[in-house]
């Protein structure tokens, strides 16, 4: 089926391109591109990774290859065919032909096959002191392949429909199929704690269309956009069994214990994929404003899954405008804001205990409403000057500011807002054709950056906390009261991050190059609770390029990176 669709779709794009051509009058002229040729690849090792994108199953062979293109050109319209087969699931075709400026059509076809690793999961095998809880896994499909074939068609055509007002229609289309397999891994809990892996075919398919029109109404070019996307999948979700609700030290089971799990000793569905719709709305407005100009845009876009029936609204809007003011500088301004909400799904969990004579401490009711963490407006300002100092010289200064208001997090009465100042220094240098350089510097200082707040680690204070517990007959407590055990709240957001980029080019003679340069980075998270958090990076890099003739270019580089990290770890196991 795949070799089908394959020379299908080459044979439709020479068959428009045929027909095309027979259109054309004696005076076009035709160009056309050959290339024979072929791969080796060759693995003595586990591989998957190196040829991720490069399927090594022919290893050892040398697999053909070609490339063809054609031209076709006269006055007024040209036409363009290019097709690189490397084998039958790697293949890249593009077609484009344009008349004048009231006609252009553009259609793309790419293919690739992509190899995917197995998870053996063996780090995720442990016991708990004492001869508790046990965490095992099982691969029930030990040494498959997986991989997936993924196609790509984007297509798109633009009318001029007016001159006068330059009123202009555009429409595109792109698909994306992928089909093959991948791995799923399903988590059993209570008894067994057990993961096993399985394969699961892969078939789905993303359909994306974008229809607008552009014009210019008076002194501004307005301008818009309707969009509507889709994802789905359309193999079923693997299933896995779920084993029956026992302790897992005494094997006990009953009433006693039953109650605590949502499922169990049933087949059940998981790794479901969603049915997702998006559709969108964009406006765009550009023009003069006093002595400068703008440029504006305001979108709204509504996604949905039709199987769970949430839904989630975004607002997003941009402005820009840029002024020269006087012959050496100009000033640019930006402003953005993105507004998000999501559905906040409600939690049905099985009541603890429920119909037991115990105590009405336990008797809990856990249902929730989980509030999206989605939720959030999020606004950021830039001012820039750009200043040419001298002929040779070329400074860039920008402050801005950047601030998120996290509705409902960490908790629905809670509203999480973080403020990022930003600043930023760039001297451009260049003196004739001889040399040029450049170095940036930027910082940005960041307060109450996104935190998990739920903690990371747990520590010792069993005794402590029993007793807390009025009058509580068990000398244990209970898994949802750990949670005030548990300490230090974890972020991967610095509060200060610094950054630094120079590059260098020297040219010694026309035909000769050289660059230099370096890059270096540091952030830490000093605010948590229990310990500081550090990244750095720093990369130097050289290239030397030589053009001895027209023909020919050497290139020779060398680039090294040193990284430093310093955070926390933790393995969450049983409890969590």
């Amino acid at each position: 089926m795949k070799s089908k669709l394959t020379i299908f779709s080459i044979g439709l794009l020479l068959l428009l391109a045929a027909s095309f051509s027979v259109a054309q009058s004696e005076e076009t002229v035709d160009k056309y591109s050959l290339w024979l040729g072929g791969y080796y690849a060759d693995s003595s090792d586990y591989a998957k990774k190196a040829g991720e994108y490069r399927l090594l199953e022919n290893a050892g062979e040398l697999v053909p290859s070609f490339k063809f293109g054609w031209q076709s050109l006269r006055p007024n319209s040209s036409f363009d065919l290019d097709v690189d087969y490397l084998d039958e699931e790697n293949i890249v075709g593009r077609m484009t032909s344009r008349i004048g400026d009231r006609y252009n059509f553009d259609v793309q076809y790419r293919s690739l096959s992509r190899q995917l690793q197995q998870d053996l999961l063996t780090n995720m095998e442990t016991r708990e002191a004492g001869g508790g809880k046990i965490l095992t896994h099982d691969l029930m499909d030990a040494g498959a392949d997986y991989s997936y074939h993924r196609r790509e068609i984007l297509s798109k055509v633009s009318l001029l429909l007016q001159r006068d007002n330059n009123v202009r229609f555009t429409a595109s289309h792109r698909s994306i199929l992928k089909s093959g397999e991948e791995q799923a891994i399903a988590s059993n809990h209570c008894l067994s704690c057990h993961l096993t892996s399985k394969s699961q075919e892969l078939e789905s398919s993303t359909h994306q269309f974008q229809a607008g029109i552009d014009a210019e109404v008076s002194k501004y070019d307005v301008g818009y956009q309707f969009g509507f996307r889709m994802y789905e999948s359309h193999v079923p979700a693997p299933s896995a069994y779920y084993d029956e609700a026992k302790h897992p030290v005494n094997g006990g089971s009953g009433v006693e214990f039953a109650p605590r799990q949502l499922y169990d000793d049933t087949t059940l569905a998981f790794s479901a994929q969603p049915k997702t719709e998006k559709m969108s709305h964009k406006l765009r407005l550009k023009g003069d404003l006093g002595k400068g100009k703008f440029a504006g845009s305001l979108s709204y876009s509504r996604s949905e899954n039709k199987y769970s029936e949430l839904t989630s609204n975004a607002w997003v809007g941009a402005f820009n405008y840029a002024v020269t003011m006087n012959p050496q500088t100009r000033f640019i301004a930006r402003l953005t804001g993105v507004r998000r909400e999501a559905d906040d799904p409600f939690i049905d969990v099985r009541d603890y205990r429920v119909g037991r004579t115990t105590p009405s401490y336990l008797q809990s009711n856990f249902d929730y409403e989980r509030q999206s963490s989605l939720d959030r407006a999020d606004g950021k300002i830039t001012a820039e000057v750009i200043r040419r100092l001298n002929p040779k010289m070329t400074l860039s200064v920008l402050a801005g500011y950047n601030r998120v208001d996290r509705y409902s997090y960490p908790d629905s009465d809670d509203n999480l807002v973080s403020g990022t100042f930003i600043g930023q220094a760039k001297l451009n240098y260049r003196k004739g054709l001889k040399y040029r350089s450049s170095f940036k510097y930027r910082f940005e200082k960041t307060s109450d950056p996104f935190n998990t707040f739920k903690g990371l680690f747990e520590e010792r204070g069993r005794e402590i906390l029993t007793r807390n517990v009025s009058a509580s007959p068990f000398f244990f407590i209970f898994y949802w009261e750990r949670e005030a055990l548990k300490y230090q709240n974890i972020t991967t957001e610095p509060t200060d991050l610094h950054e630094f980029a120079w590059k260098s080019t020297w040219r010694p003679t026309l035909k000769t190059s050289v660059n230099l340069g370096l890059n270096a980075k540091f952030d830490k998270n000093g605010d948590l609770d229990s310990l500081d958090v550090k990244h750095s990076s720093f990369q130097p890099h050289l290239s030397l390029t030589t053009a001895p003739n027209p023909k020919w270019s050497f290139t020779a580089g060398l680039t090294l990176n040193s990284s430093k990290s310093r955070g926390p770890v933790t393995v969450a196991l049983f409890d969590g």
